[in-house]
């Protein structure tokens, strides 16, 4: 009876060890406590249904494809550009050209050659003017932009106010 009980008692002894092996080889099966990390890689070897290693070898073939997608769409895009550009300043070349020229003939007729001191203080004031223009444009278009957003703001919140005066005002003339 005593060598039952030893054997009974090797066997559990067996399976507490095994269960140790195991749990110590699949840490994803082991239970996880507050304390423990709750994003650890569960892992359940390279052939595994956790397996990462599949994902991996998936999006390096991806990444690579997509890769060679973008190279081949920006060498496409670069003879593109390569052929129509040239093309395209040309034709644009023809069609302004005579417009620009009338323009300048015009002008130049109206000032002649001789330009003197008050055609260059004059261009010069012209170009400062512009400049500033374009600059107080810039800055001062951001700040109408808030502007305008407060006062809709307010208005809504005026609004909103009256409306809510009126409903009392009709809801008390309708209480007596």
């Amino acid at each position: 009876m005593s060598e039952l009980t030893e054997t009974a008692g090797q066997a559990v002894d067996d399976r507490k060890a095994t269960s140790k092996t195991r749990s110590e080889m699949r840490p994803g099966t082991s239970r996880v406590t507050d304390r423990e990390d709750l994003t650890r890689n569960n892992d359940d070897g390279p052939n595994g249904p956790g397996s990462s290693a599949l994902l991996r070898w998936v999006r390096t073939k991806l990444s690579k494809a997509v890769g060679r997608v973008r190279a081949r769409a920006r060498d496409a895009a670069r003879s593109v550009i390569r052929f129509v550009l040239p093309r395209a300043t040309g034709w644009l070349r023809g069609k302004i050209r005579s417009p620009v020229r009338l323009i300048k003939s015009v002008f130049m007729a109206t000032i002649g050659k001789d330009r003197g001191f008050a055609f260059w203080w004059l261009v010069v004031t012209a170009a400062v003017a512009v400049t500033i223009g374009l600059l107080v444009a810039a800055l001062l278009s951001p700040v109408i932009g808030i502007l305008a957003a407060l006062a809709v703001g307010i208005w809504m919140l005026i609004r909103r106010s009256r409306s809510s005066r009126s409903s009392k005002t009709a809801q008390a003339h309708l209480a007596s």
